[in-house]
C-alpha cells in the first residue's frame, strides 16, 4: 500500500489528528513515517529579537516533535523527525517533491473562506503542488 508516508504538524487539533491517521496507515501498511514541523518565518529582519524568537520558536517545536515521537513509539511505529524553517506549504511541498513520499497527510485548521481566498492554506497548496497524493484531515 505505502511505503513511506510524510505527516506535517503544527500543533493544531487537525494536525493531531492527522499524525493519529497516519500512525494508523504507518501500522497497517508496515511503511517508514516522517513527522515534519515548518517553523513559519513570516516576519522579516535579521534582528536580535527576530532570531531569538525563531530559538524560541524551535525549540517548543522540537518539544511538540518529540511527544509526538513518544506517542509513536507507544504504538509501534519508528518515525523520523524533520524541523525546518521557512513557509510551511513550500518547506512541505520541496520535501515531498525531493523525496520518496507514497502519501502526505496533514491537518486542515479551517481558515474562513476570506482568510483562505487571501493568505492561501498550507493544505490546499500542498494538495496543488506534491506529486504524490494528500490526505486532508478535518
Amino acid at each position: 500500500m505505502f511505503s513511506k508516508i510524510l505527516v506535517a504538524i503544527d500543533g493544531s487539533e487537525s494536525a493531531k489528528k492527522a499524525f493519529t491517521t497516519s500512525i494508523y496507515l504507518a501500522s497497517i501498511s508496515k511503511c517508514k513515517i516522517d513527522v515534519i514541523h515548518v517553523v513559519s518565518c513570516e516576519f522579516g529582519g535579521d534582528s536580535a529579537a527576530s532570531l531569538e524568537l525563531v530559538e524560541d520558536l524551535k525549540i517548543k517545536a522540537n518539544s511538540m516533535l518529540e511527544e509526538y515521537k513518544k506517542d509513536a513509539l507507544e504504538k509501534g511505529i519508528h518515525p523520523k523527525l524533520m524541523l525546518e524553517i521557512g513557509d510551511p506549504a513550500n518547506m512541505i511541498i520541496e520535501i515531498v517533491n525531493s523525496k520518496d513520499y507514497d502519501l502526505v497527510v496533514l491537518g486542515t485548521r479551517g481558515m474562513n473562506v476570506f482568510k483562505e481566498l487571501v493568505l492561501g492554506s498550507v493544505s490546499i497548496k500542498v494538495m496543488h503542488h506534491a506529486k504524490c497524493p494528500v490526505m486532508v484531515v478535518r
